[in-house]
C-alpha cells in the first residue's frame, strides 16, 4: 500500500479544488442542479463515472493527455486552468514540467544583481514565488525603504500589496490584489510539494480577510507580465504607471515599474 505523502496530499486537495471550482461554474446551463454533477462531467467529456471521479480524487493511475484535455473541454477551462490541470493531474504541463518538490531557493547571480543595480527605473529580480532576490535603489525609494528592510521571507511583491499603507497610493489595489493572486495560485499549483511556497501562502492568509476570500475563491491565471496601473502621488495626483517583467529562466524574472520620468518618490 502506497501512502501519500504530505505534499500528494496538497496536490490532490488542490486538483479536487480546481475541478469542483469548475463544475459549480457550469451550473448556469444545469438549472437546480446546484453544480455540474461528476456524472455529468464523465459523460461530457466521454469518460466512466468512476475514471472521473478517480481523476478528481487525484487518484487516477496515469491519466492521458487525451483524458485530460477532453475533461478541460467538458468544463470550458481558460488557458491557466488547463495548464493547471495538466500540472496537477500528470505532473506535467507540455513542455515545461512542473518544479521538483524541495525548499531549494532560487538564486540571483553576482551580475544578475549588478545589473539591477545600474537601472535607473524601480527594479528587481523575483523567483517563481515573487520574492524579491535582489533590488535597486530606486525600488527602495519607491517602497518606503521595505525592499531594504523587510526580512527576507516577507520580501515578496504579493505580499507588499496587502499592506494596509498601500491602499491610500494605488486606486486599483482590489484588482491588483485579485490579480496577484490569480498568479500566485497558478505557480502554487506548479510547486506544490514545496514547503516554501506553503509557507507563503499561509502567510499570505495571515495578512487580511481580503487575502484569505481571494484565495477562498480558487480563481486562477498566468502571472501577469505586464499591466498598468494607477498610483496617487501626493504632489502629481493620480499617474500611470506599468509593470513589467522578463523571463530570464523559468524560476528569475526582471521586474521593472515604469514611471513617469522625474516624477520623485511619493514617499518624499
Amino acid at each position: 500500500m502506497v501512502v501519500a505523502d504530505e505534499g500528494d496530499w496538497r496536490r490532490r486537495a488542490e486538483l479536487r479544488a480546481l475541478l469542483r471550482m469548475c463544475r459549480t461554474r457550469k451550473a448556469p446551463s444545469n438549472p437546480g442542479t446546484g453544480s455540474l454533477t461528476q456524472k455529468g462531467t464523465a459523460t461530457m467529456a466521454g469518460l466512466s463515472v468512476r475514471g472521473y471521479a478517480d481523476l478528481e480524487r487525484g487518484i487516477a493511475a496515469r491519466p492521458s493527455l487525451t483524458m485530460i484535455e477532453s475533461v478541460a473541454d467538458a468544463l470550458s477551462m481558460t488557458h491557466a486552468e488547463r495548464s493547471a490541470l495538466h500540472v496537477l493531474a500528470r505532473g506535467q504541463d507540455p513542455p515545461m514540467p512542473a518544479a521538483l518538490p524541495g525548499d531549494d531557493w532560487a538564486q540571483a547571480g553576482h551580475q544578475l544583481r549588478s545589473a539591477v543595480a545600474r537601472v535607473n527605473a524601480p527594479a528587481a529580480i523575483l523567483d517563481e514565488m515573487q520574492n524579491v532576490l535582489a533590488s535597486n535603489t530606486a525600488l527602495a525609494e519607491w517602497t518606503d525603504g521595505w525592499s531594504e528592510r523587510a526580512p527576507a521571507d516577507e520580501k515578496n511583491i504579493v505580499l507588499l500589496l496587502f499592506k494596509p499603507e498601500w491602499e491610500l497610493l494605488l486606486p486599483d489595489i482590489h484588482d491588483l490584489r485579485r490579480v496577484a493572486v490569480a498568479g500566485l495560485r497558478y505557480q502554487y499549483v506548479r510547486s506544490i510539494g514545496s514547503d516554501r511556497f506553503t509557507g507563503l501562502v499561509d502567510r499570505l492568509l495571515d495578512t487580511s480577510q481580503e487575502a484569505r476570500e481571494l484565495w477562498e475563491r480558487y480563481v486562477i491565471g498566468f502571472p501577469q507580465r505586464r499591466y498598468s496601473f494607477r498610483f496617487r502621488h501626493p504632489h502629481s495626483g493620480i499617474t500611470e504607471a506599468s509593470y513589467l517583467t522578463g523571463q530570464f529562466t523559468p524560476r528569475l524574472a526582471m521586474m521593472l515599474i515604469l514611471v513617469p520620468p522625474d516624477l520623485v518618490s511619493p514617499w518624499r
